[in-house]
């Protein structure tokens, strides 16, 4: 026997460390598409009641629960409105998984509320509600307020701002609705001649048939439990979830937004969803790349061991013996006969046995009745008799050899 020059295990270990390399970038590239696209807590757990993260409200909740206000957390829109009664305020906190038409249930199911609070603002559900008011995203802390409302002081200043509460047409709110910290509106043109801003922070809409007071807030940052403790957020959270003694806090989830489709036409998935997919299909195709064989003409290597014949004869001879399968052996010692003999007789290789057994008994010279035995008798009993119809086959092809 003998070995691979050195060389092939060095290529091999070239080989195996270049895979190596390869499934750590593709581990390193998965976390980082798996970190774009979670880009922040998971939708159901950021403005949770119960979220002792820093996106939770638990401390404000606790709070509002020590000064005296009973504190109910509920799931669904249905639930809100059941729980709602004379002397209630209720908030919708995370608004990820709020449905237009959940929320427009909402609106017409808790019209007996003191007041209705959207902490969290939803641009789609917030035109679809037709409180004459949008939102667009924004960035950074409001200004000083310039409107009165029970629970907005006059100094009182926000951290930062996540949406800029805009009117519908561009010009002004509609008469009644009142705007708090106003801002300037980056997000297009006012069209009011640049007589003074036409974007707030918060935004409150009086009492209609239809529904109870509204109360849009712009910056639900203030109410968590990172920010809540910053300039004065707690002060305006508590004014205004706990005017009420009673506080039914909606968090909408993921069954109540299949039980309340939406009837919005856009698209549900995110906009990351797009870029992300295909940075993942790109990364699978370098990796796919990488991992391809590159195309070109067949280069013959060096077989890692040299295995003689004989010993692969030998080996599937122990094989055969170790499994006792008598029949297999002597079936592959006969038809290896019979093509060979075939073969110096001008036949073809695979002759059948009826016309090979003719041939074969007159160049040999010995009756037809024993070459067809030899060539087609059953296998034999035991290991002596499999050795003899070796031994027989050998001998017959000897004889038309020498014939």
């Amino acid at each position: 026997m003998s070995v691979a020059p050195a060389g092939v295990d060095a290529g091999r270990v070239v080989r195996r460390t270049r895979d190596v390399v390869l499934w750590v970038l593709a581990v390193v590239v998965g976390g980082a598409l798996l970190a774009v696209a979670a880009g922040g807590p998971p939708p159901e757990d950021r403005l949770h009641p119960d979220g002792t993260g820093q996106g939770g409200t638990r401390a404000l909740v606790e709070v509002l629960r020590d000064q005296g206000i009973d504190v109910e957390v509920v799931t669904s829109s249905q639930e809100a409105v059941e729980a709602t009664d004379d002397g209630s305020t209720v908030v919708v906190g995370n608004s990820d998984l709020l449905t237009d038409t959940a929320a427009r249930r909402l609106l017409e199911g808790t019209r007996a509320a003191d007041r209705v609070v959207l902490l969290d603002t939803a641009p789609g559900v917030l035109d679809a509600l037709g409180l004459g008011v949008t939102a667009r995203p924004a960035d950074g802390p409001a200004t000083d307020p310039q409107c009165t409302l029970p629970w907005v002081g006059r100094e009182d200043r926000v951290s930062r701002t996540s949406w800029a509460l805009v009117p519908v047409d561009g010009r002004e709110l509609p008469p009644g609705v009142v705007g708090c910290w106003p801002t300037p509106d980056d997000g297009g043109d006012s069209g009011d001649g640049g007589d003074g801003p036409t974007a707030y922070a918060a935004v409150d809409v009086p009492a209609t048939d239809t529904h109870a007071p509204v109360t849009v807030v712009g910056f639900p940052d203030a109410a968590t439990n990172r920010f809540v403790t910053e300039d004065d957020d707690a002060g305006l959270m508590l004014r205004l979830l706990g005017a009420s003694p009673r506080l039914v806090w909606y968090h909408p989830g993921a069954e109540d937004a299949t039980a309340n489709p939406s009837t919005d036409d856009s698209s549900v998935w995110p906009e990351w969803v797009g870029p992300g997919l295909l940075l993942a299909g790109l990364a699978f195709v370098a990796f796919a790349v990488a991992r391809g064989r590159r195309l070109g003409r067949l280069v013959p290597e060096p077989l890692p061991v040299v295995v003689r014949a004989a010993e692969t004869t030998e080996s599937r001879a122990e094989l055969y013996r170790a499994s006792g399968d008598r029949v297999r052996a002597a079936r592959v010692l006969r038809q290896a006969t019979g093509a060979r003999l075939a073969v110096r007789l001008g036949l073809p290789a695979r002759t059948p046995a009826d016309e090979l057994v003719p041939a074969v008994a007159a160049a040999a010279g010995v009756p037809a009745t024993e070459v067809d035995a030899l060539l087609r008798s059953p296998a034999p009993l035991d290991e002596a008799g499999l050795v003899a119809l070796a031994q027989q086959l050998a001998h017959l092809e000897e004889k038309v050899r020498t014939s």
